[in-house]
């Protein structure tokens, strides 16, 4: 039995034969297989991210008490995102049905995005990667996510509450040789700053590269 909203197609680029869901992928089916094309790797230089986050009295507060040794990634707990981005790890994308999902190298960490899925109830179990709707803009991938739990953006203790959203875009760029991809990340959390905190990180394709697994070690502070 085929239904409608599962119609399949089979695409074959470079030589690989590929499974792809016409209702996650096709909407954009050229980037789509632009970003299943290998492993994406921080580019070197480029990006504007700056790291002064526009704290709160209390997200101050919550900075200035966090202890190093308390870092939840010395007892190899995957740190969620955003953090889970932050190190500009190394990730590849799945299309798989109304699914996508992103690995990230460091930690191990992979997410599950729902492409055109619905707003989650409120009711809905919080986690460290929370829930996270993907959709198109022309060009230009959108995710937004929510229901995160509290925890660090960082390894430096900067607080996130679960009041904390993220919006993200992923727009593919070609330079001379090379496919680039500009992720623009804006983190609002009203608990701990004053105002939303956008940076900006860019990635080349490694189209040969696969992700190693991370093998974390507990460390000792």
């Amino acid at each position: 039995m085929i239904e409608k909203k599962a119609m399949v197609r089979m695409l074959v680029v470079s030589g690989v034969l590929v499974l792809l869901c016409e209702s996650a992928v096709l909407a954009n089916p050229a980037s789509s297989l632009q970003l299943s094309a290998g492993v994406w790797r921080s580019a070197a230089g480029p990006g504007t991210s700056t790291r002064e986050y526009p704290l709160t009295v209390l997200g101050q507060k919550r900075y200035e008490n966090f202890r190093l040794d308390q870092d939840p990634s010395l007892q190899c707990e995957p740190p969620g995102m955003p953090r889970g981005f932050s190190p500009r790890s190394p990730m590849d994308f799945n299309f798989s049905g109304n699914t996508l999902t992103v690995r990230y190298e460091t930690m191990d960490v992979v997410r599950t995005v729902h492409i055109n899925g619905a707003s989650p109830p409120p009711n809905k179990p919080r986690t460290p990667n929370g829930h996270a709707i993907g959709r198109w803009d022309g060009e230009t991938l959108v995710v937004e996510t929510t229901h995160l739990t509290a925890g660090e953006v960082n390894r430096n203790g900067i607080p996130k509450s679960e009041a904390m959203t993220l919006y993200e875009t992923f727009d593919l760029q070609k330079r001379d040789d090379d496919t680039y991809l500009i992720v623009n990340l804006t983190i609002t959390d009203p608990e701990n700053f004053t105002e939303p905190h956008t940076s900006t990180e860019v990635f080349v394709l490694e189209p040969n590269w696969e992700l190693f697994p991370f093998e974390c070690h507990l460390t000792e502070y």
